[in-house]
């Protein structure tokens, strides 16, 4: 399972992946430090909307190259 979080269709590691997942884990942890050291209240609604928006443009980056390297290999197997 977690192979397919940083690898692509053609199975080679993803930059773009792997810093997605970095940044939701630097989100989680920076809340934690500012819950734990500064002692700042939690908003649910504030990590929520943060995580979501994170989460929201990781995955359409990811979704938008994912389709265009399925459109590449249809294309290419089609010509050959």
């Amino acid at each position: 399972m977690m192979r397919h979080i940083f690898f692509g269709l053609n199975d080679t590691p993803e930059l773009g992946r792997v810093l997605w997942a970095i940044g939701v884990l630097a989100m989680i942890g920076y809340q934690g430090l500012a819950i734990w050291c500064i002692k700042q209240p939690f908003s649910a609604i504030e990590f929520g909307t943060g995580l979501g928006s994170i989460l929201l443009a990781g995955g359409f980056g990811v979704a938008a190259k994912d389709t265009g390297v399925s459109k590449a290999k249809a294309r290419a197997g089609g010509e050959g």
